[in-house]
């Protein structure tokens, strides 16, 4: 099979970054950071890029991209893991066509007498798949077989820049992902804002850590306060093994739980004081175990009770009415509980009114039918029969009153 490197987006993506950097290795990294400022002190960050042999790289298990997985140590399952999620097939052919790029070294620390790359392990997962360091999961064998068939570039060793510790170079991956080139989904986003609350702003008060959290990014207070907050609930959840619901971390979608955050009545029901408590010190881990259920857990047809992230607003409605939740908790059905949402009449004479509305339309069909069948005569007996019932109950109530 021949692939056309012209069609592939890591190839273009690389070929133009070249074109910006045909220039000599001093000019190339005069394009990286010179300095890294943490809350105390300022890192100088050393330019000499040194070649590391492919095998004495590890992934990062740190990497916020791999805060889903159950082992993110693991190699084998972070490979799977980018190969399912990330354009790593691209980076492969591009790389494997082309060469490695030498003007975007991989960012790594020492550990134990290997390195872990903190920045590039897209780039490494590519790499190590195209020499053999790594072995591809069956299911993705055949695939990234003929790629490497394909290809004849297969590095043994990659560009580096080491540093002495991952804070060094922090601030530098998230300005990477969160504004620059590889932009993180809002789960990764959460997880790398909290190592950076945890590593440099532990002991300042909330306000301040938001205010510095924003700068950081070049983003609002707000939406720092909304992502953290989430995290902390999506953790909750993650160690309490998901309140033993039947679901698991990859059915989790993280913005769900950030919308859910911008109304009041959601938060008020968690026992949260508003979206920016992601101290939570009264959280009610009981509610939520149940908006848990309603979003995330699917059923036989992979269908949750919310279906989709517009109906957080009818949640949000649900959860102001006990009545609402209990019919809700019964069901699972959601349009249903949402009749209780106005109280008892007004939901009464919503379902009235929407029956009769499905009746017209059943009489206009009647109408206009050519063919009928005993199956229809029975579900209009069915129909006849509850619609008495439903009469003699409203007439036998109204003579009691």
């Amino acid at each position: 099979m021949h692939f056309n490197a012209e069609l592939c987006p890591a190839f273009l993506y690389t070929s133009m970054y070249q074109m910006r950097c045909k220039r000599s290795n001093m000019d190339v990294l005069s394009s990286i950071p010179q300095k890294i400022f943490t809350s105390s002190h300022e890192v100088k960050m050393d330019n000499k890029i040194v070649e590391i042999e492919t095998n004495k790289l590890d992934f990062d298990p740190k990497n916020p991209r791999f805060f889903r997985l159950n082992d993110a140590s693991n190699a084998a399952t972070v490979i799977e893991e980018m190969l399912d999620d990330e354009s790593v097939h691209d980076l492969m052919l591009s790389i494997g066509q082309q060469g490695y790029f030498p003007g975007e070294p991989l960012l790594a620390v020492k550990s134990n007498g290997n390195y872990i790359v903190v920045e590039g392990n897209r780039r490494l997962a590519a790499v190590k798949l195209l020499n053999g360091d790594l072995l591809p999961p069956k299911r993705k064998l055949k695939g990234v077989q003929e790629i490497i068939d394909d290809t004849t570039n297969k590095p043994k060793k990659l560009p580096c820049i080491i540093y002495e510790n991952r804070e060094d170079v922090l601030r530098y991956i998230g300005y990477r992902h969160i504004t620059g080139v590889k932009e993180w989904d809002s789960l990764s986003k959460a997880k790398y804002l909290k190592e950076l609350c945890d590593t440099f702003y532990s002991h300042e008060p909330k306000e301040i850590v938001l205010k510095n959290l924003a700068r950081e990014i070049g983003s609002k207070p707000h939406y720092v306060a909304t992502l953290l907050t989430a995290l902390n609930l999506y953790e909750v959840a993650h160690d309490h093994e998901f309140f033993n619901l039947p679901m698991k971390a990859s059915d989790v979608e993280f913005s769900y739980i950030t919308t859910a955050l911008g109304y009041s009545k959601i938060t008020n029901w968690l026992g949260l004081q508003d979206k920016k408590d992601f101290l939570d010190p009264n959280l009610n881990e009981e509610n939520l175990k149940r908006l848990f259920s309603w979003f995330f857990v699917p059923d036989q047809q992979g269908r949750t009770i919310i279906g989709e992230s517009r109906r957080i607003k009818d949640i949000a409605a649900v959860v102001e009415k006990p009545e609402a939740i209990e019919i809700l908790m019964k069901s699972s059905n959601l349009d249903e509980a949402y009749l209780y949402t106005s109280g008892e009449r007004e939901a009464l004479d919503k379902a009235l009114n929407a029956a009769s509305v499905k009746l017209r339309v059943v009489w206009d069909m009647l109408l206009k039918a050519k063919e009928l069948t005993l199956e229809h005569e029975e579900a209009a007996s069915e129909i006849f029969e509850m619609s008495k019932n439903i009469r003699n109950q409203i007439r036998s109530k109204r003579e009691d009153d």
